[in-house]
C-alpha cells in the first residue's frame, strides 16, 4: 500500500466510521504479504491445512506434515500421495483434508495448478479451475487470490473474523447497506481486509 493509498482510505473511512478511520490511521500502510515462493501447490495446502483451525493447531500439524516429508526424503506436493494418507492422518490433518492434499498433488502433476496458466486466468476463470478440486472453496481461493497472486480487489466475506469486525464498525443502518459501503474500498478491498484482521490482530497463513 502506497502513502497515498493510505490517504484514500482515510479519507473513505471518515465519511463511513470515524472508529475505522482511527484505526486505519493508527495502523498506517498495510502490506500485502507475497507467498509465490512457496510454489501454488505448497500454498493451497497450507491453507487447507489452516481451513478452521486455529493459527497454532494449524501450525504444528504443517510442522509436523513438514517433517514427515523431509524425513521420507520427499518435497510437497510430492509426499501427498495414497500411500502417505496415515502419515498425513498421524500429523492431525482429517481424512477430509488429506484426500484435498492428494487433489492438490494431482492437479500439480498434470499441470492444472501452472502458475503461469493460473496467472493468464482472470479471477472468475481461476476461481472456478481451483473450485474443481477436493476441499477447494471459495475461502482457499481468497487466500490464494490475495496472498499468493496479488489481488488487490477480493473481499473475503467468508472469514468471520474480516465479516463480523467491519460490521462491527458500522451502525445498523450502514450494517443493511454494507455491500455498498465496501464498494467504495474498490479496487483495493484485499487491503481493508487486512485493516480487519490487524484489528483484531489475527495471523493469517502463518
Amino acid at each position: 500500500m502506497t502513502p497515498k493509498l493510505h490517504k484514500h482510505f482515510l479519507k473513505l473511512s471518515a465519511d463511513i466510521s470515524p472508529e475505522l478511520q482511527q484505526h486505519i490511521k493508527r495502523l498506517g500502510p498495510v502490506k500485502l504479504r507475497n507467498r509465490k515462493h512457496q510454489g501454488i501447490a505448497q500454498f493451497l495446502a497450507r491453507v487447507i491445512i489452516g481451513q478452521q483451525l486455529s493459527t497454532k493447531a494449524a501450525h504444528t500439524i504443517w510442522s509436523r506434515i513438514q517433517l514427515a516429508a523431509q524425513e521420507s526424503g520427499q518435497r510437497i506436493p510430492h509426499f501427498f500421495v495414497a500411500e502417505n494418507v496415515d502419515t498425513l492422518r498421524a500429523c492431525g490433518a482429517s481424512g477430509n483434508k488429506a484426500k484435498a492434499l492428494l487433489a492438490i498433488n494431482e492437479a500439480h502433476q498434470d499441470g492444472r495448478l501452472a502458475p503461469a496458466r493460473l496467472r493468464r486466468l482472470n479471477l472468475e476463470e481461476r476461481a472456478r479451475t481451483l473450485r474443481e478440486l477436493h476441499g477447494v472453496g471459495q475461502w482457499t481461493i481468497d487466500m490464494a487470490s490475495m496472498f499468493y497472486f496479488g489481488d488487490t480487489d477480493v473481499w473475503p466475506s467468508g472469514d468471520l473474523t474480516v465479516a463480523r469486525q467491519f460490521s462491527g464498525l458500522l451502525n445498523a443502518k450502514q450494517a443493511a447497506n454494507a455491500e455498498d459501503l465496501l464498494a467504495k474500498f474498490s479496487p483495493y478491498r484485499s487491503y481493508l481486509a487486512l485493516y480487519m484482521w490487524a484489528i483484531v490482530d489475527a495471523t493469517v497463513l502463518d
